[in-house]
């Protein structure tokens, strides 16, 4: 429990571009349609100002000079050259498509999805708007639609890779990793070379927790394109869930390199160096993704975790002032303040935040345990018994961390607790491990055991990852309990 939250950066979407032969042979216009890179974007130019090409073959020259555009990461310019096919062919449908493409690359779903539904009433039977309009609807979290629009292109076309891709991340989106991961294969049985199908996957086995799996998506991703910064990114997530740190720092500051203004990448070396106790340089890599993006609420609550790791507790606070002030509704800011407040033996107002996250969030039975244990140390025993009944009956009793709710009610005993810690995942058992043998060692401060709660506080500050409330927490009580 209390893990800082990993950002996993997927390009789980994909726009499909309607790239266009001529009817009419032009040798510049030929290389423009099927070129690459700059010297595509220079036989376009030619083309365009040759005077040479029939209107048609203008307004198509035109979107194929915006495919290159988009290609490169540039969609203003792309978007200036689909206006341009558009005003010379108004029922050109691929310009409406691909110009809809461009529109979401820059994060406007809305005129992506406009731009779509008119490609579609121009051409009913165009695969690739559906394809297209199904991605928006997918980075606009309407999975229902996008799932549609994506059966809809792989009827039209069922040899489409792309609408596997898409359709891929909408079942991966609505948490159905399994459809998600089907549609990749059959992405990739299509064209073994789609780089976003295998990163994609790669992440859809590593939300199942199948990391391997995920580094050999990466890795093929990364073979055929060594300068994908994502892949090595989400690489470096998975190399962090095994608990391979300094493979997990090797390939985001390889993603850093090939995209030094992806602030994500700065997030995940620093929770990878935090973890490995540098406390220090994950602060500065927070900073850096900060100032690349200052409205990063997770840079703040990670930051704050580490200022709590080195006992800077006003600090830690203010950078959970400000995760709250960019999202109010962030339950995790609550408990990470009110537990940096507990650490400092604040218990009030650490039984507010508590409060505020439990509102926030009813049924987080962590909450429910936090709240628990700061009225309990704020001398409201009372207050905390009823609650803690109440609020215990909403806890589903057959998962963890049930048996701590029956250990602070009173009706299992401390040893069944950690005899009980039996995950079948090896993290998830040391996991909670680190959460029961710190409740235990709370329980026995509230019962006066002082010997019993030292033993087990420092074996919660032994074992515990150090991205854990519990870590930094278990040091403070230990600190308090020498006094």
């Amino acid at each position: 429990m209390s893990k800082a939250l990993l950002y996993c950066i997927l390009s789980l979407a994909g726009w499909l571009p309607c790239g266009l032969a001529l009817g009419q042979w032009s040798p510049d216009a030929e290389k423009c349609a099927s070129g690459s890179g700059d010297a595509r974007i220079a036989a376009c130019t030619r083309a365009i100002t040759s005077g040479q090409l029939s209107s048609d073959n203008l307004a198509i020259t035109f979107n194929n000079r915006g495919i290159a555009w988009q290609n490169k990461g540039d969609y203003d310019r792309a978007i200036a050259d689909y206006d341009e096919a558009i005003q010379i062919d108004p029922e050109l449908a691929q310009a409406y498509t691909n110009r809809g493409g461009a529109w979401e690359q820059k994060g406007d779903y809305d005129r992506a999805i406009a731009d779509c539904d008119e490609a579609i009433r121009l051409d009913p039977q165009l695969a690739q708007a559906y394809t297209n309009r199904g991605s928006a609807w997918d980075s606009k979290g309407d999975y229902d639609r996008a799932l549609g629009d994506l059966n809809e292109a792989i009827r039209l076309d069922p040899r489409l890779a792309q609408a596997y891709t898409n359709r891929g991340s909408a079942w991966y989106h609505t948490g159905a990793y399994d459809l998600a991961i089907a549609d990749y294969d059959e992405a990739l049985r299509i064209n073994p070379r789609l780089v976003q199908a295998y990163t994609n996957r790669g992440g859809a086995w590593d939300s199942k927790g199948d990391y391997d799996r995920a580094i050999a998506d990466y890795s093929k991703a990364l073979r055929l394109d060594p300068r994908l910064a994502q892949a090595y990114a989400n690489r470096g997530s998975a190399w962090y869930h095994k608990g391979d740190y300094d493979r997990a720092i090797a390939d985001q500051d390889e993603a850093i390199r090939l995209a030094p203004q992806d602030a994500s990448a700065y997030i995940n070396r620093g929770i990878a160096r935090g973890d490995k106790g540098d406390d220090d340089r994950a602060i500065a890599d927070y900073g850096a993704a900060l100032r690349l993006n200052p409205q990063l609420a997770q840079a703040y609550k990670n930051r704050g975790r580490a200022w709590g790791n080195k006992g800077e507790y006003e600090r830690a606070i203010a950078d959970y002032d400000a995760a709250l002030r960019l999202d109010p509704q962030d339950a995790w800011a609550y408990l990470s303040r009110g537990a940096t407040r507990f650490a400092q033996g604040q218990f009030e107002s650490a039984e507010a935040d508590f409060s505020a996250a439990l509102r926030l969030n009813p049924n987080d039975a962590y909450s429910v345990i936090w709240r628990y244990l700061a009225q309990s140390r704020a001398d409201h025993q009372a207050a905390a018994a009823s609650e803690l009944a109440i609020n215990a009956a909403k806890v589903d009793k057959s998962k963890w961390p049930a048996p701590i709710i029956e250990l602070l009610g009173g009706t299992k005993e401390a040893d069944a607790v950690l005899v009980g810690v039996a995950s079948v995942d090896q993290r998830k058992r040391r996991e909670q491990m680190c959460v029961a043998t710190f409740i235990v060692g709370e329980w026995s401060v509230l019962q006066d055991r002082r010997q019993e709660a030292r033993a087990s506080l420092e074996q919660a500050q032994r074992d515990c990852p150090r991205s854990f409330l519990q870590y930094f927490i278990a040091a403070a009580e230990l600190r308090r309990l020498a006094q």
